[in-house]
């Protein structure tokens, strides 16, 4: 994670900047600031939302790829088993 955080450190210090300006509209009590500067920061970011999504759809395209291989290999080793109980019952 502490990687992942130097590689943007940019995007960060921005992220942090901002939850800082939204956490003092709070503790201001300016409730509606700060739900105003939030909904702003959505805004600027609004491309994160999409890379968000597109992660998610390439996340479950693994986890269903994985699960087809994993049917795949449980199908092959049936198939295994059924032949060698075959090729056994022929020889023996």
């Amino acid at each position: 994670m502490k990687e992942i955080l130097r590689e943007n450190k940019e995007a960060v210090r921005d992220a942090g900047l901002a939850l800082i300006d939204i956490g003092s509209q709070l503790a201001a009590g300016k409730i509606d600031e700060a739900l105003g500067r939030l909904e702003a920061s959505r805004q600027k970011y609004r491309e994160w939302d999409e890379l968000d999504g597109a992660v998610a759809k390439i996340e479950s395209v693994i986890r269903e790829r994985e699960s087809m291989l994993a049917v795949q290999q449980v199908v092959g080793e049936m198939v295994g088993v059924i032949l060698g109980a075959a090729l056994r019952s022929r020889m023996g």
